[in-house]
Parts: C-alpha cells; sequence; structure tokens
C-alpha cells in the first residue's frame, strides 16, 4: 500500500466515523405527549331546591340576578336536604357541572337583608374625666 492510499482510507473511514456520529446525534428520542390541560376547580353558594342520588340543584344569587345551577353527583351525598344552605366545589367536564365536594355556608356567603337594623343597640355613655386632686 501506498502512502497515498493510506491517506485515503483514513480519510474515508474518518468521513464515515463523522457520518454515524451525526446520524445519531440526529435522531430525536420519542415525543412525550404533553399531560391533558388541567381543568381549574370553581366554587360557589346557594340554597339547595332539588337533591337526588345523580345531581343537585342550587339557587344562587349573582350580582342581584337568581340563578339555578345543577351539578351531577358521583357519590351520593345523603346529609343534604332541600332548603340548606351549602357551598360547592365543581369542575366542568363536557358542558356539565361536576360536584367535587360538599360544605355548609359560612354565614358570611349567605346573603343578609339590608334592611335588618341592628336588634339591639346599647346607648353610649359620655366617659367622665378623672378627677385630680
Amino acid at each position: 500500500m501506498t502512502l497515498g492510499m493510506k491517506r485515503f482510507l483514513i480519510a474515508a473511514a474518518g468521513v464515515m466515523i463523522l457520518s454515524f456520529a451525526l446520524v445519531f446525534a440526529a435522531e430525536k428520542p420519542p415525543a412525550v405527549s404533553p399531560p391533558p390541560p388541567r381543568v381549574p376547580e370553581m366554587s360557589t353558594a346557594g340554597k339547595v331546591i332539588a337533591v337526588s342520588n345523580t345531581e343537585l340543584g342550587i339557587e344562587r344569587t349573582m350580582k342581584g340576578k337568581v340563578e339555578t345551577m345543577e351539578f351531577i353527583l358521583e357519590n351520593p351525598f345523603t346529609s343534604i336536604k332541600v332548603g340548606d344552605q351549602i357551598k360547592v366545589s365543581y369542575r366542568v367536564k363536557d358542558g356539565r357541572n361536576i360536584l367535587i365536594r360538599v360544605a355548609p355556608a359560612k354565614k358570611t356567603a349567605v346573603e343578609k337583608s339590608k334592611k335588618d337594623a341592628p336588634k339591639s343597640v346599647k346607648p353610649v355613655e359620655p366617659k367622665t374625666a378623672p378627677v385630680t386632686k
């Protein structure tokens, strides 16, 4: 083998190794599908108007308007009765409200009448100045 032939073979082997390195570097890992978008959890409070083993209906007041909302129950709630004031947490899935949690509504969540005056008002006694000797 001549010197020219050896250089040619070394150059050919280098080009092959370089091309294999480029091919392996260009391979992309299998694409991981992104997780489905997280559906936010929402909540509202209102008065129970209907309850069954599969559905719950509440009436709530939003900006002076009375709205009726219906929820799909995954598990029946035996402690809920018509007329109860409750707070619900739910998610919207396929255009339907899926109920997650139910809790009794706090006093602040129940709307109070603005005309109600305080029932007992104590008269304010004027404070007397301390006596100095």
